[in-house]
């Protein structure tokens, strides 16, 4: 059995700093890197120990954060997503 979590269903993400509510189905999860004038400076993975995947959402004032996926402590849905959630 595994914790399915749809990606589209995040509302609120908590990181160390708190909860951060995610606008509309902005939630995403994916390989990320930083880069600088088009060119690649920093990918996730690489040094190794580093994660590869981030996490990114807009916020209801337009900012967009982006974060390593480990930095992410736990996320917020409404309503019951399974028969297990329904109980």
């Amino acid at each position: 059995m595994s914790l399915a979590i749809d990606v589209d269903r995040v509302e609120q993400v908590l990181l160390a700093d708190g909860w951060h509510q995610v606008e509309g189905k902005s939630f995403a999860l994916d390989a990320y890197e930083f880069i600088h004038d088009g060119r690649e400076v920093f990918a996730g993975g690489r040094p190794s120990l580093t994660p590869s995947t981030g996490a990114t959402w807009r916020e209801s004032d337009g900012s967009v954060l982006a974060c390593p996926v480990t930095m992410v402590l736990a996320v917020k849905w409404a309503g019951a997503q399974t028969d297990r959630h329904a109980q």
